[in-house]
């Protein structure tokens, strides 16, 4: 399910118009025009109050969960762990309001065939509407496109690729955004698949003309952006990923965005607060250019193998106040690896 923000609306109403009495008037009419003239009155009433329950809302703080790199797999007791992080998250005091998926929902999607695949996402939806109601916001990773590197995928059928999570969970689009309380939220989509098999991560031109037209709507609301893989990571030059080659460092682009400027520009004037990705399974800020890029672990750890170098299966906890304060952590929701 993908629930956007609940708005209370109160229907048209026709006017009931003036109840003019002449002296034949009945005392039924009369009261039936009192009646009518009562509940004419009572319809802006009802209206200011749904006004003021937007209102109150706007000015409460509110928590949601973000949960990137599930990696469900039939191994290594994944469908048991994603369904404690699920309880976990729904269990919090408080209680979440909502729920981010970061991407990466399905280990190795793109590798299965047709029926493989197929049995994996009815294992996802089905776990997830059994741990929790809470409404969603899914995202997209590198592991979720179906068959993307398995010829034996047919490249025509409808849930090819990234279709067969889209229809299934469903989303509205790779990229999307919602408003939540006084918060204004962006779900950003940041692969591009290559050719079957291979992929790298980049902000399209496209999707920035997007993003810019979309913040230009909503310049004062507080903002969190989220992508799959990070727009820019220190944990690159501390884990051996980055290299030194004639000098000069090299970061893949299949570890984090080759074009993070782009962001940074298309996001000028907006009241930004933090962008959160997943995809390194470990923690990581950076406060960069008066921007703030925070990698947020994973649920899995290493693939359900156990921690993740020192960072352990963990959710991450987001509480945002009216005035575009957030305060986070995570939390390590105390999963034991099978291996």
């Amino acid at each position: 399910m993908n629930t956007s923000e609940a708005i209370a609306r109160h229907r048209p109403h026709q006017d009931a118009g003036a109840a003019g009495l002449s002296d034949s008037s009945t005392r039924r009419t009369f009261l039936g025009a009192c009646g009518a003239a009562a509940l004419a009155g009572a319809v802006p009433l009802r209206a200011s109050a749904a006004q003021g329950a937007r209102e109150q809302d706007a000015r409460r703080a509110f928590r949601f969960v973000f949960l990137p790199d599930i990696h469900l797999m039939h191994d290594l007791r994944s469908p048991q762990g994603m369904e404690m992080a699920l309880t976990a998250a729904d269990r919090l005091d408080p209680r979440p309001d909502f729920l981010v998926t970061g991407g990466d929902l399905i280990d190795s999607l793109r590798l299965k065939n047709l029926a493989q695949a197929t049995e994996l996402a009815d294992l996802f939806t089905r776990i997830w509407s059994a741990n929790t109601d809470l409404p969603v916001h899914h995202m997209m990773g590198n592991h979720d496109p179906a068959g993307w590197s398995n010829d034996e995928y047919p490249r025509e059928h409808p849930e090819f690729g990234y279709n067969l999570l889209q229809r299934r969970l469903p989303m509205p689009h790779l990229y999307y955004s919602f408003d939540y309380g006084a918060w204004h939220f962006v779900i950003l989509h940041n692969i591009r698949l290559v050719e079957p098999g291979t992929y790298l991560s980049e902000f399209s031109e496209e999707q920035m003309t997007w993003l810019r037209e979309d913040l230009s709507k909503h310049p004062e609301r507080p903002t969190i952006l989220f992508g799959h893989f990070p727009p820019v990571t220190a944990t690159e030059f501390l884990d051996g990923r980055a290299k030194v080659q004639e000098g000069a460092w090299t970061l893949s682009t299949q570890r984090m965005s080759r074009n993070p400027y782009d962001l940074v520009k298309a996001v000028e004037g907006a009241n930004i607060k933090a962008f959160l990705s997943g995809h390194i399974h470990r923690l990581d800020r950076v406060e960069v250019m008066g921007r703030t890029f925070i990698c947020s672990g994973s649920v899995s750890g290493a693939k359900w193998r156990g921690h993740d170098h020192d960072t352990p299966e963990g959710i991450t906890i987001v509480d945002c106040h009216p005035d575009g304060r957030f305060d986070y952590r995570y939390h390590d929701y105390g999963w034991n690896a099978a291996v």
